[in-house]
């Protein structure tokens, strides 16, 4: 392993590097006052305005929350200093944090030993007796819990029984905090305590869930079944989960994004190959709970490469499909990291294999990644990085296009590499193609929680050379034909094109600034049929990205 290099050379070319293409704050900021103490486990929630809470928790399990804004700064919106919840939080596992307002959060986490409900409310700059606890009638272990409409929040999650198994549990929670719905899953499956689910919005104020399961009948092992709780309490898919992933083998470690049409894709670790250990598959569920067209009947192969492929996470394209990062063993056991293009049809994006591509092979070990969408197609990802020889973060931007931003370091830029370790990072996206990032970090002994903001020019349409940015709308012109309007700084030509659910172009158009709020042509588009579709403009390394909605 290398010699670790000066840590005072480390951070200046930290503020060196995240001072060109990146606006971020070179090593952090500490959030909040100084802690009674250490703290862990932190998560990001977009306010949908540019900023996000971070919140985090202590060494006595106490939770606590404090307002950023796009830079990761603490803006002073409001502070919840760290109070105990209404039951005990499991210490090992994340916080799950909505805000509904600005005025509260809603928590819920794992509790252990099991007593009390797994969910309650915090209002800003108040205690736990400030919030509420939600009355449910057991407690919870692995909760996922989305927005709904008029301020509630759904929620599933497993309920404890007398037997070795979990049943399952639903809930739709008032914006008071009131129960206004709960219902056992009556189920003939069986779900294991420490199999976390994972759940997403429906677009449409409703929860889609993807759920581990046992099967000693018909497969003896792990499986992947969906189900769905409406906006309004109904069950559409059914009132048990459904068997989706029933492939030989334990299907674990979950996660789940939107599919943009009310449905949703997840992806999953699958040793199904045994001789290859661990491999990483997706599957798109559509909107009435069955496998969207063109996918295999138990999902695409993301990566079946040799070695134990595992720890996938999935962030949106924004145009129907998605990005999948992963840790990947197949060259030293420690790992790297690589990751791979799904389209919304379920074809790997042109240019990738089932291979992947590789996100940082450095040495010494990298993990821990999280990531999210960049806004212009492509994403931002973070990562524990041990190649100094203790932990670091390192940053990367991939752009739609699949190759790494122009300016960033191949194997990633770093984000902090001061004094101490630092890990358990996380990142949500945040308005503008910027994201809020934060982690625990020792720098000064005992552990705390530090947020810094990201961006990259290329994409969020502020170049250094540019006197103004790009700018794009789309409607539906009579006939069924895209009307687009497109503001275009003098440069390189642009690119236009019309874009499916599936990823695949429809029609492109070449456009040459100076443009301003200019209607392009398509020259003899066809007509579009009822759904979404995209439309995406690109000019040198910058984008952006609007929707069309096509009715009946």
């Amino acid at each position: 392993m290398p010699a670790r290099t000066s840590r005072q050379h480390l951070h200046i070319l930290t503020c060196l590097l995240l001072s060109t293409a990146t606006a971020a704050r070179a090593d952090g900021l500490p959030v909040g006052p100084p802690p009674d103490e250490a703290q862990s486990r932190p998560a990001v929630t977009p306010d949908g305005r540019g900023g996000a809470t971070v919140s985090y928790k202590t060494t006595t399990l106490k939770v606590g929350s404090v307002h950023v804004d796009a830079s990761g700064s603490a803006d002073g919106r409001f502070t919840i200093a760290p109070a105990a919840l209404p039951f005990v939080i499991e210490p090992n596992e994340l916080l799950r944090v909505l805000a509904p307002s600005d005025s509260q959060l809603i928590f819920a986490a794992d509790n252990a030993p099991l007593s009390g409900p797994a969910i309650t409310c915090l209002r800003s700059g108040g205690s736990a007796t400030a919030g509420f606890p939600v009355a449910l009638p057991t407690p919870l272990r692995r909760p996922a819990m989305v927005p709904g409409l008029g301020g509630r929040t759904l929620l599933v999650a497993k309920d404890a029984d007398a037997t070795s198994f979990w049943t399952l549990r639903a809930a739709i929670i008032g914006a008071g905090g009131q129960l206004e719905f709960s219902l056992q899953l009556s189920s003939p499956i069986q779900f294991f305590m420490a199999d976390a689910l994972d759940a997403c919005s429906d677009g449409a104020g409703g929860l889609l869930a993807a759920i581990p399961y046992y099967d000693p009948a018909s497969t003896g092992s792990k499986d992947i079944a969906v189900w769905k709780l409406a906006a309004d309490g109904s069950r559409p898919w059914g009132e048990i989960a459904r068997p989706m992933v029933t492939a030989s083998n334990d299907q674990t470690d979950v996660h789940v994004v939107p599919d943009e049409l009310g449905g949703m894709i997840m992806v999953w670790t699958d040793p199904r190959a045994v001789s290859r250990s661990l491999d990483v598959f997706a599957l798109r569920v559509d909107k009435n709970g069955a496998r969207a067209g063109g996918w295999p009947f138990y999902g695409r192969p993301v990566c079946d490469a040799n070695g134990a492929q595992s720890q996938p996470r999935i962030t949106r394209d924004g145009l129907g499909g998605v990005w999948i990062v992963w840790l990947d063993r197949r060259a030293e056991l420690v790992g790297d990291l690589r990751y791979s293009h799904l389209l919304g049809d379920g074809e790997l994006a042109p240019g990738f294999t089932t291979d992947g591509s590789i996100l940082c092979d450095a040495a010494g070990a990298q993990g821990e990644a999280a990531v999210a969408g960049d806004g212009a197609g492509g994403f931002f990802a973070v990562w524990r990085d041990d190649r100094a020889g203790a932990g670091d973060l390192y940053v990367q931007h991939v752009l739609a296009t699949g190759a790494v931003a122009g300016s960033w370091e191949p194997n990633g830029r770093v984000l902090s590499a001061a004094a101490g370790v630092q890990d358990q990072p996380a990142i949500a996206a945040v308005q503008g193609g910027r994201a809020v990032l934060a982690w625990r970090d020792a720098r000064s002994g005992s552990a705390r929680i530090y947020a810094a903001g990201i961006e990259d020019a290329s994409t969020t349409g502020v170049g250094t050379a540019r006197s103004s940015t790009l700018r794009l709308s789309a409607a539906v012109a009579p006939g069924g034909h895209a009307r687009v309007r497109v503001t275009l700084p003098a440069g390189e030509p642009g690119v236009l094109e019309l874009i499916d659910v599936a990823g695949r172009a429809l029609a492109r158009a070449t456009v040459t600034g100076p443009l301003s709020d200019h209607e392009v042509s398509f020259g003899a588009p066809p007509a579009l049929r009822p759904g979404l579709y995209f439309v995406r403009l690109r000019q040198e390394r910058a984008g952006a990205i609007a929707r069309l909605t096509v009715l009946r």
